[in-house]
């Protein structure tokens, strides 16, 4: 004798109601998930905006070697001219 239509109705009630917990479940985890997403984007941006200032900071001191060699090679040009020129005038031993 063939089902009704009421009684596949009541035979598919569970698999629904089933398959809505199991739905529910599912997406609580991906929600989970997403959360534990965002917040390691997060915590990437923090890093990635630390990397950067170590970057900038690490370029201004490279700077400040070079500017600090150039100086220190004037320097030396004019202690040696100094000392050169106080050899000439024989001040110096």
């Amino acid at each position: 004798m063939p089902k009704s239509q009421i009684d596949k109705l009541e035979e598919l009630i569970p698999v629904l109601v089933e398959e809505s917990r199991r739905l529910r479940e599912d997406n609580a985890q991906l929600q989970k998930e997403v959360q534990a997403f965002r917040s390691e984007l997060e915590r990437s941006r923090r890093e990635e905006g630390k990397l950067q200032e170590k970057v900038l900071r690490l370029q201004e001191l490279e700077e400040q070697q070079k500017r600090l060699k150039k100086d220190q090679s004037q320097i030396r040009s004019t202690v040696k001219n100094l000392l050169e020129g106080i050899e000439k005038i024989g001040i110096a031993p």
